[in-house]
This record gives structure tokens, sequence and C-alpha cells, in this order.
């Protein structure tokens, strides 16, 4: 159902809601695309849309979302009395982009009406605050509330006849009003006094004065003091004053402000997209072999988690010593990790940060698979790795992993940062990153104080995670940020260089792989070698400790020797050689193992009955004494075993003394399982919209039928009369049109059009006009009924 497209002056509106009828379904469908809150739930009619329209927080947060200018053009239309010219507007300011500016206030709801009638939203002046534009208010009205006493003096300096408010505030705004006489009290101003003023006409209008109500004489007043006897500024209490508009103005060399229609440019490096992307790849190896790194670190030695959440200060840089990193970075690694779902804390009495098992199905991936579940899941994340270090709420430190890093709008942050880096050319890189800042400044600048340091934290985790080279967005990175993962990874993998299955062996006993190991290489290396550095090439050095590792793992020293001679391309030192000949034959002379209970008897011959005994064979004793035996099973076992096979065996303290132990081990507390949320798929925007205006139309239709149409039956919820049945029937009969008023569950009422074509099983049945569908509603919800028309194909 499309809208009225009378334009003319017989057409024009007089309300918000009657704008709103004059207005086309593309129109509204883009102002509810633009505002989704004033859709949720769907308006019963164009007069709801019309109320939520002026609700302070929905007109808040499009305020906030409108570039400099456009929040600039609209200050200046707040600034005039309504209703406002837009002519009067250009004529003032002049420039070009204000006619646009309008038109897109009016497409957000913020204005309504035509070009020579337009009309602001009341809520809009109260979410631009006092001061729009950084300008004081008028004169008139500053002086209206200054008391009689104050405003003497200040008819005496500017030569006016003595007179009480509020003809006295009305006298002083007309000689402020006056360019000439303003100007010549501009111009008696000294230095000092000049100083103040200006600062002031910079915004905002308002400052701190001591004393700001007394009255001395003028030579003995400071410059501040001075200014409010000559009515260049205002007290508005003992301790502030205000520069009245009409002085900003003319104080300003651009009376409104310098903001351009154009956001800044921003200076560039070009350089061929293919280049930009094997320049992202190092950072992506890195970010991948960090990662690895981490969980490797964290598997042999767990950071504790704090009892607020999160690891300490002392874990956090342990990690970054092992990773040889600063410890930010290490912090947003380890950030990074967790929300990919490759670390998460254990649930015991002392909970620890380990792997978990999807971190072993990713290692498995390739290594631009694996980037990119990192690079996605950096992405999503509500926390802030650049947090991590400085003070929060209630002073208190912020910790990696730990809740006080949680931001829940940084996810989006991250989107816009990087949607404004992708509106440059492929290959296009920025030659420093606050001319990025100074765009993200102008494109919201209500909410660029707060977001400038997040946004540049951002840029520069967007570098580390190669998921920007040089502060350029790569290829890979646009078509994962573009919803195509697959095609991610493919662009990915061809831009690495090609894994290699060797490496060189220098007489240092340095390792050196010129080019990305492969995953098993990687593996071998990580146990028998440390790494030194990375890049296109990486150096790993061999030492006592490495060797041992790998040792301790479980390889031979034969096993080490053969690996490095068939992998090496170059000649095995024989130092090397020599070195893992004699740690190999050292290594094992001593022996530790774990046990976790003890068997004590001083009668030999029992202790060998009982070890000879098939039904203790599942405790795997073991003799390492003449009178000792040892268990990996717990205490409590051991005990239970023996005396279900016979035996009477006590249990006893580190100094030997019989204690009684309590039979029944600990349990953990049972938990619910995750249920996995399973969402549908999103339909077209453009249809969804299409159906919000046409549910919209058909509500206003109806309310303005149930002004026309008299009501034959009234009633409460869930009491169906005689008379209300009789003329539903009716209704079916003839083939006339009924307008039904229906209690929903929440008890809402809702208007229906609707033939009628069935009654039973108590419900109604029929079509809505313009709808094939059947539409169906209980009869106990009807709540009232008027009929109409005379016939099936009546319309109104």
């Amino acid at each position: 159902m499309a809208a009225p497209t009378e334009t003319g002056a017989a057409a024009r509106a007089t309300s918000l809601s009657g704008w709103l009828r004059g207005r086309t379904d593309a129109e509204l469908a883009e102002l509810l695309r633009r505002r989704p809150e004033l859709a949720l739930p769907t308006p019963a009619d164009l007069s709801a849309l019309a109320s939520r329209l002026g609700v302070r927080s929905s007109v808040q947060r499009a305020v906030d979302g409108l570039n400099a200018f456009t929040l600039r053009v609209l200050e200046l239309l707040t600034l005039a009395d309504d209703p406002v010219r837009l002519a009067d507007v250009i004529q003032l300011v002049g420039g070009a982009g204000i006619t646009a500016a309008a038109a897109d206030l009016t497409a957000l709801g913020l204005v309504w009406g035509e070009a020579d009638d337009l009309h602001i939203v009341p809520a809009v002046r109260d979410a631009l605050g006092t001061y729009p534009a950084g300008l004081g208010r008028p004169a008139v009205v500053l002086f209206r509330h200054v008391p009689d006493v104050q405003l003497a003096p200040v008819l005496r300096a500017l030569g006016l006849p003595p007179a009480t408010q509020p003809r006295a505030s009305a006298s002083i705004a007309e000689v402020l009003t006056d360019p000439d006489r303003l100007e010549g009290l501009l111009a008696s101003a000294d230095p000092a006094e000049r100083a103040v003023l200006d600062r002031l006409a910079a915004g905002p209008p308002v400052g701190r004065v001591r004393d700001a109500q007394r009255s001395t004489a003028l030579t003995e007043l400071a410059p501040p003091h001075r200014l409010i006897a000559k009515a260049l500024l205002v007290p508005i209490d003992a301790q502030n004053v205000e520069l009245p508009r009409e002085v900003g103005v003319a104080l300003r060399a651009t009376p409104f402000g310098a903001v351009g229609a154009e956001p800044p440019t921003i200076e560039v490096r070009e350089r061929r997209p293919d280049e930009l992307d094997r320049g992202g790849t190092t950072a992506v190896l890195d970010t991948v072999r960090l990662v690895e790194a981490l969980a490797e670190s964290w598997a042999a030695h767990p950071p504790a988690q704090l009892r607020a959440g999160g690891i300490g200060v002392r874990e956090l840089r342990r990690t970054a010593k092992e990773l040889a990193l600063d410890e930010p970075i290490a912090a947003l690694i380890a950030e990074v990790a967790m929300a990919a779902g490759l670390i998460n804390a254990t649930h015991g009495i002392q909970p620890v940060y380990l792997p978990t098992a999807g971190y072993d199905i990713w290692r498995r991936h390739k290594s631009a698979r694996r980037w990119s579940e990192l690079a996605l899941a950096w992405l999503a994340m509500t926390r802030q790795p650049s947090l991590v270090g400085q003070r929060g709420e209630r002073d208190r430190l912020i910790t990696a992993l730990g809740p006080d890093a949680e931001r829940g709008t940084i996810p989006a942050l991250r989107r816009l940062v990087l949607t404004t880096v992708a509106a440059l050319a492929p290959g296009a890189a920025p030659v420093s990153r606050a001319a990025v800042l100074d765009r993200l400044s102008w494109q919201a600048p209500r909410r660029a104080a707060g977001q400038r340091p997040l946004a540049d934290a951002v840029l520069a985790e967007a570098d580390v995670l190669g998921i920007t080279a040089a502060g350029g967005l790569t290829g890979y990175s646009r078509t994962l940020l573009a919803g195509s993962r697959e095609v991610a990874d493919q662009v990915l993998t061809g831009a690495m260089p090609v894994p290699v299955e060797y490496f060189l062996v220098q007489p240092d006993l340095t390792i050196v792989v010129p080019g990305p190991p492969s995953a098993e290489l990687a593996a071998e290396l990580a146990l028998t070698a440390d790494l030194e550095s990375s890049g296109g090439a990486s150096v790993y050095r061999v030492t006592e400790s490495s060797l041992r590792r790998a040792l301790d793992a479980g390889r031979a020293g034969s096993d080490i020797a053969a690996m490095i001679s068939e992998r090496s391309r170059t000649p095995v030192p024989q130092a090397l050689q020599y070195l893992i000949d004699d740690l190999s034959r050292r290594h094992g002379a001593l022996r530790s193992g774990t046990a976790t209970a003890y068997l004590r008897c001083d009668d030999e011959a029992l202790l060998a009955r009982v070890l000879a005994d098939r039904g203790v064979a599942g405790l795997q004793l073991r003799r390492i004494a003449a009178t000792v035996a040892v268990s990996s099973a717990p205490v409590h076992r051991v005990l239970d075993l023996l005396r279900g096979a016979g035996y009477a065996p006590a249990a006893e303290s580190p100094d030997g003394e019989l204690i009684a132990l309590d039979g029944e081990a600990p349990r953990a507390p049972s938990r619910q399982p995750l249920r996995a949320v399973r969402s549908a798929r999103a339909a077209d925007p453009a249809i969804n919209l299409a159906e919000l205006v046409r549910r919209v139309r058909s509500g206003e239709a109806l309310t303005e039928m149930s002004r026309r149409a008299p009501a034959l039956a009234q009633q409460v919820p869930g009491v169906t009369s005689a008379a209300m049945m009789g003329e539903l029937r009716d209704a079916i009969r003839q083939g006339r049109q009924i307008l039904l008023e229906v209690a929903g569950t929440d008890g809402q009422q809702t208007r229906h059009q609707l033939l009628p074509i069935s009654m039973a099983g108590g419900v109604v049945r029929g079509h809505e006009p313009g709808d094939r569908s059947l539409r169906s509603f209980p009869l106990h919800r009807i709540t009232a009924v008027s009929v109409f028309g005379e016939g099936a194909d009546d319309t109104v």
C-alpha cells in the first residue's frame, strides 16, 4: 500500500504523525533501517511510530551516530527558532552540503517538514546538550536570571538608564545584538580580557570564576570580573560564568565552527596488493606460532586462575619472557586463544588455565585455517586486551583473561575501524594511524573522545595479528570480512611461502630454516631446539636443555641424531653429535616416578603373599624394598581392595601413627551440559522492512476505519456474547468485511481487517485484504467487532 505523494501546500503536515503519513513506503523503510529500534515491537500505526521518534534514548543513539558535518547542521537548526527555513541557515553560514545533510536528518526522523518549514523533534535539543556548536545561550535568556542588584553596574557601564527585570535584560541583550556596539565592546577589551574571551569562544562557553557575583569598582576587578561588568560574560551562579551566544559568534573567525562536508583524507602509500599480502603472512605465521607456543607453555606450567578470574601479573610476565614478547602482546595472544576456545580454565579446587581438546584439533589444520579461526575470534570477542595492566573500576588492576577487560561495544568498533581502512584502494596503506583516527572522529565525533584510544589499540592489534600489513588491509582480510572464509583461506595459502621440510645446521649449533617449517618439522624443532628468531627464515639453537627436553619427551639419542641427519642439507657438526651422544648416555641414570600410595609391612612373607595375590593385581603394587611396596592407586582404593581380599590393612600418617580415613571419595558437583544454539538464516532485510511498513500502513488504515465504523459489540476479553456471535455469522453469510479487536497473550490490543469465511472450533477464520493466506482468531480473545461495507469487494 503506497503512501500519498501529494506535496503541495494543501497537503503540508502540521504534526509529526501527519508528516509520516505523507512519506512513501521507501522512505519509511529507510527510516526503520537506519533506526531499527523503532520497529521493536512493530508499531501499531503511524501515530505510535511518531511517538517513538521522540523517545530520548532512540534520539540519543541516532544523534551519536551522525558525522561531524551533519551534526553541525543539526546544531545550527536547533539554534534557530522553530520552524526553521533551510534557506536562512544556508545564507547564514554558506557552504555546500547543507541541503544534503538536512535531507539525511529528515531521513533519520530527527527533523521533519519541508525545506521552508522544518521542525526539530523535541528530544533532539536534550540530546545535543545545553551548548550546541560550543556556543552559549542567548543574552536575553542569560541576563533574565541575573538579579537587579547585579545588573545595575552593568547598565551603568553600558550607558543605559536604570531599569529592573525584565526591561534591564532586554536592554542589555539589545546592545549585544547590535553588531556595531558589540564590536566596540570587544575592541575595548585589553589582552588579558581578550584571552579569557577567546578561550571561552572556542568552547565550551562556561568557565569557573571565584566570586563571580561580587560587585566592586571596575578598576579593582580581575579580567573575568571586568568582562562581567561590561556584559561580555554573565554569572550563572557564584562560581561560574557563561559567554553569551552573540559574543561567541562575533569572536569566532568561522561563526559556527569550521567543519568540512567531506571526511578528512587519509594519506596513503601505494603498493601492489600481492606485496601487501606477502608482508602480512609474516605476522600470520608468527601469530599461529605464538598461540601454539603459549598453549604448550601453559600445558607444561599451567598458570593459576585468580579468585576474581584471569591470571596474575607474575604469570603474564613469565609467559611473556618464555615467548620472548612484550607483556601487552602476550596478553593479546592469550585473549585471542581464549576467545578461539583453544585454552580454558579448569574447574578444580584450584583452577588453572590449560589447552582444550579444541586446541589439539586446531593444531592439525593448515596454517591458513588456523589463522582464520584466530582472526574471526578476535573480531567477535567482547574483550579489549589493550586494557590489561591499566587501572579499572575501584582502582583495581585489569588482568589478562579477567572480567574487567570486557567491553561489549568493542566488536562494533573493530568492524568500524577495519571498514574505514577497507575503504582505501587495495594495496594502499595509511601513512599514519592518526589519519585513520581523524577519519573515525569525523564519522562519529560524539563518540570519538572515548573511542580514540581503543581505536588506536585496534589498529595496532590488527597489525600484530596479520589482519593488516603496515596499516593496510590485506586481500585475504578483505575476503574474510566479507564473509567468505573458505576463499580467504585459499587467498592466504596462495600468498604464504611454501612450507619447507629441511633446514641448515651451522657449526655454532644453530639451525636455520629457510622458510616456514611444515607442521611436522616445526613440532620436531620445538622439542629439539630453542627458537631465537622468526620471520622469512627461522633460527633455532640446539642446547643441552633443548636436547634434554627431547629426551624427556621419549626421543632416544639415536632418533634425534637420525632426524637431524635426514633433515639437514649441510653436514652435521661433530660437536653436535658428541653432545647428543653424551646427553643420551647420561639420561635416565637417576629416575623419578609417581606413587599415590605405599604399602609397608614388617613381615616380609606377608608382603610377598600380598604381591602374589591375584585378587589385588589391579593395584599394580611394585616392591621397592624388602618391606615397602608402592602403587599408583589412591589410598582409599588400596585399603578397599586389600580388605575385600581378606587382609586387614590400616592407614598411617607420615609419622607412622595409625589414622582413620573416610571411605567415601570426594566428587565434583554435576552441571547441566551445554546446548548448541541454532539460529535460523536471516531473511532479506529489504523484504523484512517492506513487511514492517505494510503492517504499519495496515494498522494506520484500521485505526482510521475504527474512527468511522460504528462499534456493534464491545466487551471484555474471555466473554463472547450471543450478539457478537450473531454479527460474525451475518458477516460470513453476507460476505461483509469486519474489523476485529483482539487481545494478545501479553494483554495488548490489536486490530485486524478480515473477510470472514467460517466460524467453528472456537475460532473465526478468514482473509485479510491483499493477503491470500488464511488467518484465524480465537473467539474468546475477540473484544470488539465492527462491520462495514455492503459486500466482499468494499474497500476503505
